[in-house]
């Protein structure tokens, strides 16, 4: 199938658009806004908005590249180094979500303890406001792990179909370099169609 690396990096994004639909539908953003005091939640969405998008601009060019380019070898791999070398970008993004999501639990942890500098345990107004402080730390340490759990998991998967692209279009390149050696042979024979 033509373009079958960004169809399929299409699909997985329009099934994340729609899953974050339901969530917003639902509350969840603003949930997440009211109860991360650091905000770093909404970081992470932004890295992992801005690198999905990078991965499909990937995705489209080495689908086109794959698809459209004449059997010109040179052309064909100063195209294929180029996307694959910039891959490990979006590797490098996904572990970035998941640290900075690490960062957010630590914070969120330091906020709940501290309270505890200045408790009464004999007053129940500071024992009671404790309490609340604590969930505050709580609730910011859980949602960014969780937003950089789940974010670093979606990159990564786009990733790796990015990377499973890459090899098969190296697949192809090997098959260039065969149909170029037959054509020096004076064999006309056209590289087998490789899918991805």
């Amino acid at each position: 199938m033509k373009h079958a690396l960004f169809l399929r990096w299409w699909l997985f994004i329009s099934i994340v658009i729609v899953a974050s639909a339901f969530a917003g539908v639902l509350g969840v953003f603003s949930d997440i806004w009211e109860k991360d005091a650091t905000k770093l939640s909404f970081l992470i969405f932004a890295i992992f908005g801005f690198m999905s998008l990078w991965c499909g601009l990937k995705s489209f060019i080495l689908s086109h590249t794959i698809h459209s380019l004449p059997y010109d070898k040179v052309y064909y791999m100063g195209k294929l180094e180029k996307v694959a070398g910039q891959e490990e970008i979006g590797w490098f993004s996904s572990e970035m979500c998941l640290n900075i999501g690490m960062i957010g639990t630590v914070i969120g942890f330091i906020m709940m303890l501290v309270g505890f500098a200045h408790v009464d345990v004999s007053n129940v107004k500071s024992v009671q406001d404790l309490l609340g402080s604590m969930s505050g730390g709580m609730s910011t340490a859980l949602y960014t792990t969780l937003v950089g759990l789940i974010c670093s998991q979606l990159l990564k998967i786009q990733y790796f179909h990015l990377m499973k692209g890459i090899e098969a279009a190296e697949a192809k390149a090997d098959l260039l370099s065969e149909y170029e050696f037959k054509k020096a042979s004076g064999i006309n024979e056209a590289p087998e169609e490789t899918i991805i």
